[in-house]
């Protein structure tokens, strides 16, 4: 499985490494988190992974991601499921990942376009799928962005079983803090 780092074919992908100083994230963008970044109430559940979207350059100054930002995959693998979520779409992608138990490592990028089918082989520095630039306007719903979650499916656990509303209470999925991990496949644990 190739190593390429996530973050990196992002931003190479999208012509940001030479800016590129570091992720910045407001309360309610990060893992577990209970804040809505985007209104001023709290979320029914904890936050299911992270939010990309702000990003400091290199002289300082708070930058967003640009509209139309593809998205590769974290790893190889291949995409397992589509669905539809508020402001776009959402893929799933396979990972050739397993842990000790059987457990299959997925991802999830929410709130875009995608640009692979169910079934397609998907490669890391390879765009996956694009940022979708709709935003409700009028709405509390926050601007174009990338949410990334990732997890561990359970042996035989159906990929339309997971859906954004009862991800956290879906027996058959277990999430994964995606700042807390390495992103190179191989140096991957489960923690259950």
């Amino acid at each position: 499985m190739k190593s390429v780092s996530f973050y990196s074919g992002l931003l190479n992908l999208n012509h940001l490494a030479e800016k590129f100083a570091g992720w910045l994230f407001l309360p309610g963008m990060r893992f577990t988190d209970t804040e809505a970044w985007w209104k001023n109430t709290p979320r029914q559940t904890p936050h299911e992974g992270i939010d990309l979207l702000f990003f400091a350059d290199r002289a300082g100054l708070r930058r967003e991601l640009p509209p139309q930002t593809l998205v590769p995959p974290l790893w190889d693998g291949e995409v397992m499921a589509l669905f539809d979520d508020f402001l776009g779409s959402t893929v799933v992608v396979r990972h050739p990942v397993m842990d000790g138990q059987g457990w299959r490592l997925i991802s999830l990028y929410a709130h875009v376009r995608p640009r692979a089918g169910c079934g397609e082989q998907v490669s890391t520095g390879e765009p996956l799928a694009v940022v979708a630039a709709e935003t409700m306007r009028g709405s509390s719903a926050p601007p174009a962005h990338l949410h990334l979650s990732l997890g561990w499916l359970a042996p035989g656990w159906p990929a339309t079983e997971i859906r954004w509303p009862t991800l956290w209470a879906n027996p058959g999925f277990r999430l994964i803090d995606p700042l807390a991990l390495p992103m190179e496949a191989g140096k991957i644990q489960s923690n259950p």
